[in-house]
């Protein structure tokens, strides 16, 4: 039993190890590589609320405005807002319901996917920056993460 114990207690502590990385990671991927990705003058700089709004639809289409609002922990005025700075910047497109034609469902637009793909490129040159000042056998470790933590995101996304 005592044996037991001593690994959840050290599951525990790099789990918490963890979580405080990947919290770090959270604040701090915004202000540099995206900050640094927003100069590469193909995209347009959007406002952190509508580029959350577009991230999400793009993962997740055919939401409601309701949906986009409660998924982001914002006001609907607020959801309503930047959704419809979307619509007129032609990144999302806003449909009816086929079943229920009160309710519109966004979707992204080819020019949404487009943005999406060029800032995941901008994103990954300033990583690659990044990542040489870490060495070589930690840039290899934290590579080799990427597709365990896509997984982590997707199950965090389904709660």
């Amino acid at each position: 039993m005592g044996r037991s114990k001593s690994k959840l207690g050290e599951a525990g502590a790099i789990e918490r190890t963890l979580i405080a990385a990947l919290h770090d990671l959270a604040w701090l991927l915004p202000r540099t590589i995206d900050a640094q990705a927003e100069q590469d003058p193909r995209l347009d700089s959007l406002p952190r609320s509508e580029l959350e709004i577009m991230r999400l639809l793009v993962r997740r289409p055919g939401l409601t405005v309701g949906e986009v609002a409660r998924e982001l922990g914002l006001q609907r005025t607020n959801a309503s807002t930047g959704i419809r700075a979307l619509v007129r910047r032609g990144l999302l497109a806003s449909e009816r319901d086929p079943l229920d034609g009160r309710v519109a469902r966004l979707t992204p637009t080819p020019l949404a996917i487009r943005y999406r793909d060029l800032r995941e490129r901008a994103w990954a040159t300033a990583l690659q920056e990044r990542l040489a000042a870490v060495g070589e056998e930690e840039r290899v470790r934290i590579l080799e993460c990427a597709e365990p933590m896509r997984a982590l995101a997707a199950a965090l996304a389904r709660e």
